[in-house]
């Protein structure tokens, strides 16, 4: 027992120092591996706090881009909005306009065709005033005509009666006178010759008045012709006038 305690005193101190030492190194494993878990634990803890961070920076970056996309898209369809009203206005201005400017195309339109009007009938009016100045002149001319053509064949007819009184008279005469100078030759008109003389006075009578008579069928028919043809020239001026009228106006207004 007494050679066995030095030893055990000895040994305590080697074995209470490993002891000590092995203690130390399980502490200091046990401390690591309590440090080791503290890291794992606070990388863990980082890691849901990133995790958590960028869940909440993705959740806050598409709330972001939804209200961008919403106030983008709320833009638009104001923009479009103000668009569409624009294109209302400016149609409608345009509408206007067109509607502005249509109703004073009538309102020309139907000045220019009231002044057309106006025109055309005092163009028709004057026509018509120059045509009835003409066929009045021209009926004084006609009646100035006829008037003087009726003296003319009265004072034909007159100086006819007058040479056929006159005729008369020269055959009484000359048929006396022949029945005298018979009477006076003891021969008288009974006979052959005095009754061919009278006969030849009354030819020539005759003859004479036929000539006579004649002559002033051609003077009346003369006269007459100078009445026609007064007319037909009036006619034909007033037909020439007419249809100068016509072509001035048709000219003017078609």
């Amino acid at each position: 027992m007494a050679q066995i305690t030095p030893f055990l005193t000895a040994a305590l101190p080697v074995a209470a120092s490993a002891w000590s030492t092995g203690q130390q190194a399980r502490q200091a494993q046990s401390q690591q591996a309590a440090r080791a878990d503290q890291s794992a634990a606070e990388l863990a803890y980082r890691s849901e706090q990133e995790a958590a961070r960028q869940a909440y920076e993705r959740d806050m970056l598409e709330r972001r881009y939804e209200q961008e996309r919403q106030a983008a898209e709320a833009d638009a369809a104001r923009r479009a909005e103000e668009q569409a009203r624009s294109r209302a206005y400016e149609q409608e201005m345009k509408r206007l306009e067109w509607e502005r400017a249509r109703q004073q195309q009538e309102r020309e339109a139907a000045q220019a065709a009231a002044a057309r009007q106006r025109e055309m009938e005092w163009l028709s009016r004057a026509q018509g005033q120059e045509y009835e100045h003409l066929r009045g002149r021209h009926a004084v001319d006609e009646a100035a005509g006829e008037a003087d053509a009726g003296n003319r064949a009265a004072d034909l007819a007159a100086r006819a009666q007058a040479e056929e009184r006159r005729r008369r008279d020269a055959l009484r005469n000359a048929v006396g006178r022949t029945r005298a100078r018979a009477g006076a030759a003891g021969t008288g008109t009974a006979d052959g010759s005095g009754e061919a003389i009278l006969l030849g006075l009354v030819a020539d009578t005759g003859a004479e008045r036929g000539e006579s008579a004649r002559l002033d069928t051609l003077k009346r028919q003369a006269i007459q012709q100078e009445v026609d043809n007064r007319r037909r020239r009036n006619l034909l001026e007033q037909a020439q006038l007419a249809e100068r009228q016509r072509l001035d106006f048709l000219s003017r207004y078609f």
